[in-house]
């Protein structure tokens, strides 16, 4: 891809991660920023912060897209944040209590805010491009932290990865700092290129 390709293709970016980042926000009640940490062809390095968190546990929510482009979405939020999020989001009926339909309850709400993000990632992305997308079901799985870069490793041979992009959702009051993740295979690139020419 072209310099002036990506060029573009930032300037996409930078407000869908702005508007998923208000979208938190206006969820959760709390400040927000976006920060775009990199993006490009092909896959990307492992991310060292989850190898340090060792058995301390990570929730990952992917939802897979269909349609004329191949990928996921990844939202991936430590054990920790969590609890700061249901602590600050929901109920306190909810909020500390341990059983299973209270952690069903946090679940559906962490897979809500990613399948707010997605979802606005999906229509950008689709009206960049003139292509139809539509996201999957999310799916949440955790995961110990020093098994998160494995799991990466493995979803981007499975997404057949030719465009990535990584960022962070970073809470600006609230200590929160969950990565927001895209994976797209080669017809990303190949849509892009017959739109844009260089």
């Amino acid at each position: 891809m072209s310099e002036g390709q990506l060029g573009i293709v930032r300037e996409m970016l930078i407000p869908t991660l702005e508007q998923a980042a208000a979208s938190m926000a206006s969820m959760l009640r709390v400040r927000m920023k976006a920060e775009l940490l990199g993006f490009g062809d092909g896959a990307f390095d492992t991310i060292p912060e989850f190898d340090s968190l060792g058995r301390f546990r990570v929730h990952v929510v992917k939802v897979a897209l269909r349609g004329q482009i191949g990928g996921a979405f990844y939202f991936l939020i430590n054990g920790h944040e969590v609890e700061l999020i249901n602590s600050v989001a929901m109920p306190e009926s909810i909020s500390p209590a341990t059983n299973s339909e209270n952690r069903q309850l946090k679940h559906g709400f962490m897979t809500e805010i990613e399948n707010v993000i997605a979802a606005l990632s999906i229509a950008e992305i689709s009206e960049f491009l003139g292509v139809e997308l539509l996201g999957g079901v999310p799916e949440i799985t955790i995961m110990e932290g020093d098994q998160v870069n494995d799991y990466l490793k493995e979803e981007m041979l499975n997404n057949q990865t030719a465009f990535f992009v990584k960022s962070l959702l970073t809470g600006v009051a609230v200590d929160i700092s969950p990565y927001f993740i895209w994976m797209l295979d080669e017809n990303f690139n190949t849509t892009l290129k017959l739109n844009i020419v260089s």
